[in-house]
């Protein structure tokens, strides 16, 4: 089975983010702006810049992510630099094991992958009901059998690349957005004014 994670996204979109991002509100906070490269991650003694992450984000669909463009932005450079991670690491190992990358895939996870039997297909279908959306056990038999089968792929991919990042280090310098939140002086605060982390909360006694 031929492994295959790919992201859509078309450039215009996270350009059009990036664009809004460098007009953010003087609220936020302000951030030494990323260069294209900037180190975003270490695997063993590989460096991986932010230019490497943005090339495969621009690939991913902007529907998977929501909310505010900084986030939006930032998920989709960590969905990319995780996968790149991934990518390396799974080279790496190939090429340790004297190994193409499709005969790594088989060896370490396709094999490693059960079956899905009828009995897993039955059951999976009456507890989804709702989605497949009456469509009958067997015209739906293929498809759930894909899906559960592409499930199993993906669980099996993730802990073989845990696997090998407890071999590898792997260092992540992609922070996430931060926003600085001004309180009025009037404001009840409780502890040292320089504390290491702050937490904010609102709310509502109606």
């Amino acid at each position: 089975m031929q492994e295959g994670y790919t992201f859509q996204m078309k450039q215009l979109t996270l350009c059009g983010a990036l664009v809004l991002l460098a007009a953010c509100s003087s609220s936020a906070q302000q951030q030494k702006r990323p260069a294209g490269n900037d180190v975003v991650a270490t695997v063993g003694g590989t460096s991986i810049t932010l230019a490497e992450v943005d090339d495969k984000a621009l690939d991913a669909p902007a529907s998977n992510f929501n909310g505010k463009l900084s986030q939006a932005l930032y998920e989709a450079r960590r969905a990319a630099l995780d996968e790149i991670v991934a990518s390396k690491l799974m080279d790496e190992a190939a090429k340790t094991q004297g190994l193409d990358r499709s005969a790594l895939v088989e060896k370490e996870i396709t094999s490693k992958v059960s079956a899905v039997t009828d009995a897993e297909i039955t059951a999976w279908y009456q507890a989804n009901q709702s989605r497949v959306q009456g469509a009958p056990l067997e015209q739906a038999r293929q498809p759930i059998r894909q899906y559960l089968t592409q499930e199993r792929m993906h669980t099996a991919r993730q802990q073989y690349i845990a696997t090998l990042k407890s071999r590898t280090p792997v260092k992540v310098m992609l922070d996430p957005p931060r926003q600085t939140v001004k309180l009025a002086a009037s404001s009840p605060v409780r502890g040292p004014a320089n504390a290491p982390v702050e937490i904010v909360e609102w709310s509502d006694f109606q």
